[in-house]
């Protein structure tokens, strides 16, 4: 019998309608269709399992599923996809969704934005009650910054002080500001807010962006139980499949979300994450 890991979650009273009503669907105007096409690459690239910022090696506390003997079939890894993206709005989805809003909020000032960008930065680190989980956000943000840094200097920049004086300012402006913001000491530097920031900068459509950005979530998830239950890679890629409508679905209300709504919910996930510490054996770093 399948044993059900659903996290702890508070009901959601919100209308999804409205969320899908309110959310950015549409590309920004003006943009050509071979444009739009090239923002979705460039979401998809700093997305995909490959790019190398160490999101392969954290199963998000998972593995002490596994270990306690709740994650051992498809099934099981069915029911855990859907309860993780019930939680999701409230955490990694819903960070990047209002830290892309807060960048496309024409209204806020260049103080504003920051002040904005500081106070949800020290909101979602507190959020993060597992010190593996917050650390290796960190770290992956760190290696965002440092690869778009790279890309953006496009090919021209022959030595470091090239790269700081190069494309980042230009080509991904939203995300430069978060590296002053943590250069200075201002902000931690977290990857979900990270990743909303070069939304704002490269993605033809947020909610396009957020839905992306879901993906990468729960494909690497199906990819830790492929070797962490371990669990076949039919079986995995079906229960991916299925979770689609849930996926969407989480950024719809992530969408209808203020800051003052995350951490919610997910409190059983924390706690298997935090117990990831002291794990016996461990494939993963979180």
């Amino acid at each position: 019998m399948t044993r059900n890991v659903r996290a702890q979650t508070r009901p959601d009273t919100r209308s999804h309608s409205s969320a899908t009503a309110t959310a950015p669907n549409a590309a920004p105007t003006g943009l050509s269709p071979d444009e739009i096409e090239a923002r979705h690459l460039a979401m998809l690239q700093v997305c995909d399992s490959v790019f190398p910022i160490g999101a392969f090696a954290l199963s998000n506390g998972m593995e002490t599923f596994v270990q306690r003997d709740f994650l051992r079939r498809g099934p099981d890894f069915e029911q855990y996809l859907k309860n993780y993206l019930e939680v999701a709005p409230y955490k990694e989805i819903g960070q990047m969704v209002i830290a892309g809003r807060y960048a496309q909020d024409s209204r806020l000032s260049e103080r504003g934005l920051d002040t904005r960008i500081e106070e949800l930065d020290a909101l979602c680190s507190a959020l993060q009650s597992a010190r593996e989980i917050r650390d290796g956000s960190e770290r992956m943000c760190a290696r965002l910054i440092k690869l778009v840094e790279k890309m953006d200097a496009n090919g021209t920049a022959t030595a470091d002080s090239d790269i700081e004086r190069g494309g980042i300012e230009r080509n991904s402006p939203h995300l430069a500001r978060y590296r002053r913001l943590i250069t200075d000491g201002r902000c931690r530097g977290l990857h979900a807010v990270a990743m909303g920031l070069y939304a704002a900068d490269h993605a033809a459509s947020l909610r396009s962006a957020a839905v992306t950005y879901g993906y990468s979530l729960i494909s690497a998830l199906t990819m830790c139980a492929a070797k962490a239950i371990p669990l076949s890679q039919y079986a995995g890629q079906v229960a991916l499949h299925d979770s689609f409508p849930n996926l969407v679905q989480a950024v719809d209300v992530a969408f209808t979300l203020k800051p003052d709504d995350l951490g919610i919910s997910g409190a059983y996930l924390d706690i298997a994450a935090m117990q990831h510490e002291t794990l016996y054996s461990r494939l993963y770093m979180s």
